[in-house]
C-alpha cells in the first residue's frame, strides 16, 4: 500500500427520510490537474490538516477534522461517534505524484450526531439512490462530482448503506455491487479501529515519532 500524499474525510449525513444531505461545491480547485468541479453536488467535508500520518489515520483525528470541516462548509456541528461506519477511496495519478485517499464517516439519522433543520450556509440537496443516479446524468457543474461510479458517487453509496429505509439500503448495495464489485473487501471498513490500525502498521507507521 502506498502512503497518501494527501488525505480528505467526508460525512454520509443520513436524514430522518433515510436520505443523504449534499452540498453545492463553491471551490474551483481540484486534486485532478486541469479540472474544475465548482457547482457539482458533494459530500461535505474536505482535506485533513494533520500532517503526521501516524496521528491522521486514526478514527478519533478523522472525526476531529471531519467535525472541523462540516462547520466550516455547512454551518453545522456533527458529534462525536464511537465507532462509525467508514469507507475509503483511493485516486492514484503517478505522473504527478499524487496518491489522495478520502475517507467517508457514516453519521447516522438525526438529531443523535447531527440537526438536519438546522439552517445550512450552502445549498444542500438530499438524495436516495435513485435521485443519486439521476443527479450524475446532470451537466457538469450541476451534477454528483465526477459523474457515477467515481469516488464521490461509491462513498454517498456507502453512506446509504446506513439508511434506515430497507428500500435505500438494499439499492445502495446493488449499485456498489455493479460500480464496484470488490468494495466489500477493498473500501469498506468493518472495524474502523482495527482497520485503520493495520493500515498503519502495513504503511511502516506504528513505530514513527510525532513530528
Amino acid at each position: 500500500m502506498k502512503k497518501p500524499t494527501r488525505i480528505g474525510v467526508f460525512a454520509g449525513l443520513l436524514t430522518s427520510a433515510g436520505k443523504i444531505r449534499l452540498q453545492r461545491r463553491v471551490e474551483k480547485g481540484s486534486i485532478i490537474p486541469g479540472k474544475t468541479f465548482k457547482g457539482d453536488w458533494e459530500l461535505p467535508g474536505g482535506r485533513v490538516k494533520e500532517k503526521d500520518l501516524k496521528k491522521a489515520l486514526t478514527l478519533d483525528v478523522l472525526q476531529k477534522e471531519l467535525i472541523r470541516e462540516v462547520k466550516e462548509e455547512l454551518g453545522i456541528v456533527i458529534m462525536h461517534h464511537p465507532n462509525p461506519p467508514l469507507y475509503l477511496t483511493i485516486y492514484e495519478n503517478q505522473e504527478k505524484g499524487i496518491c489522495d485517499w478520502a475517507f467517508m464517516i457514516s453519521m447516522p439519522t438525526s438529531p443523535i450526531y447531527w440537526d438536519e433543520k438546522a439552517k445550512m450556509k450552502r445549498e444542500t440537496i438530499d438524495v436516495n439512490p435513485g435521485e443519486l443516479r439521476e443527479l450524475a446524468d446532470r451537466p457538469k457543474g450541476e451534477q454528483l462530482l465526477s459523474g457515477w461510479g467515481k469516488r464521490m458517487c461509491r462513498m454517498s453509496l456507502a453512506a446509504l448503506l446506513q439508511s434506515p429505509v430497507d428500500e435505500y439500503n438494499q439499492q445502495a448495495r446493488r449499485d456498489l455491487d455493479e460500480v464496484h464489485p470488490d468494495w466489500r473487501e477493498t473500501e469498506y471498513f468493518h472495524d474502523p479501529h482495527e482497520d485503520l490500525a493495520e493500515i498503519r502498521r502495513e504503511l511502516g507507521l506504528e513505530g514513527a515519532k510525532y513530528i
